[in-house]
């Protein structure tokens, strides 16, 4: 992400859940006034090339509401088409929708948005007709531990210097079962993650930014979606990993249940280069 949102690529399926993108971007739209592309891909070679009906009315709303948008229309594999449009456009973001009862089922087990992570070379904005978007509340970034998770790191900077939001680090660690000397295992206390926390703190503050940092228990996808509903946070933010993109991450368990469940929009940006072809899900 550029340290200014230009671009940003909405994808639109016509369904009335795909334009609960709308209200999560409008933080960016409000900070940075960007162009907005609004995508329609035509998976049907035989359509009449005409979009929906309430397509066009939501562009036209937005474009009422001065916001500089625009209606693209393609044809093809919807996932294809939006990561061309991303990169023939320059865009700055991708923001999509989940859908329906199914929550994330629906958009990842059909592929659209794990395709589009896997080969997106921009983040991703993901939310869910239920989210509620909080303006000028937190921004919690969720780390392992590891420097592929700190992808993130530098969107989380950009966004929380322009929006003046506080960013909350967190890392979710449970403890370490051993096989013991008997049958039974041994259960060992996790290792102590706010050294690193803190480092990354640290980081951010001498960015100028209002940062803190908090260790939780327990099941990591519950434990982080009970701190994102308490603290009414803006914006949840990870990263992807490893070749698989969002298959890992997603098709794992954490996030697969957070991008299903959260409350809030999730920022998502993949920290390995895009391949070219889909890979077996790993998880995370």
């Amino acid at each position: 992400m550029r340290e200014s949102i230009e671009k940003i690529l909405v994808s639109l399926d016509g369904s009335p859940a795909s334009e609960s993108v709308f209200p999560a971007i409008m933080p960016f739209v409000k900070a940075y006034a960007p162009e907005v592309a609004v995508l329609y891909v035509f998976e049907d070679p035989d359509a009449s090339y005409m979009p929906p009906a309430r397509i066009a009315k939501a562009c036209s709303a937005l474009r009422h509401s001065n916001v500089n948008a625009y209606l693209e229309l393609r044809d093809g594999t919807p996932a294809e088409e939006i990561v061309r449009a991303a990169r023939e456009k320059k865009a700055d973001l991708i923001a999509l929708s989940t859908h329906g009862r199914s929550g994330a089922v629906r958009l990842i087990a059909g592929s659209v948005a794990e395709d589009v992570l896997r080969h997106a070379e921009v983040p991703v904005l993901v939310t869910r007709p239920s989210a509620v978007v909080h303006e000028k509340r937190p921004i919690v970034v969720a780390l392992d531990g590891s420097e592929r998770s700190e992808a993130i790191l530098p969107d989380v900077e950009r966004l929380a210097r322009k929006l003046g939001a506080a960013v909350h680090v967190i890392r979710v660690v449970q403890p370490v079962i051993a096989p013991g000397m008997a049958e039974a295992p041994v259960v060992l206390p996790p290792e102590d993650p706010m050294p690193y926390l803190k480092g990354v703190v640290r980081r951010l503050e001498a960015a100028g930014l209002t940062a803190s940092a908090l260790a939780l228990e327990g099941p990591a996808a519950d434990t982080l979606l009970r701190y994102v509903e308490e603290t009414s946070a803006s914006l949840l933010c990870m990263a992807t990993h490893g070749r698989s993109g969002l298959a890992r991450i997603l098709l794992g368990s954490v996030a697969e249940a957070v991008v299903r469940k959260a409350p809030c929009p999730v920022l998502l940006r993949r920290s390995a280069a895009a391949v070219a072809a889909p890979k077996a899900v790993a998880v995370c």
